[in-house]
């Protein structure tokens, strides 16, 4: 199973369970990846986060595609304190998706 993150909607939001932690990752800009990441060792607090999976086919130069998959790590840049610092995760576990609600109901 993966989620590519170009195919969502701004504020959905993806839980990602790796070997090591759980982070949660909330879309803001679903064309450029970017969102808001918590969990792991940022604890609660949430950071401005670019998603970026790095994948190499055949001994071809890598190729980069936003997208989460079970068995594969996930590559973040992290903005940290006016720096940027790359999060690599450890094998991902489990993915999972909550849909933000594009709908308003209304209740009489």
């Amino acid at each position: 199973m993966w989620i590519t993150v170009k195919d969502l909607k701004q504020m959905d939001e993806i839980s990602i369970r790796t070997q090591n932690s759980e982070y949660r990752f909330r879309v803001t800009d679903p064309l450029k990846c970017k969102g808001v990441i918590s969990g792991g060792l940022f604890g609660e607090v949430e950071h401005e986060a670019s998603l970026c999976y790095e994948v190499a086919i055949d001994g071809e130069k890598p190729q980069f595609f936003a997208r989460l998959e079970i068995g594969r790590c996930a590559y973040f840049y992290v903005y940290l304190r006016d720096s940027l610092r790359r999060l690599n995760t450890s094998a991902i576990r489990d993915v999972s998706l909550a849909r933000f609600p594009t709908e308003a109901t209304t209740q009489c």
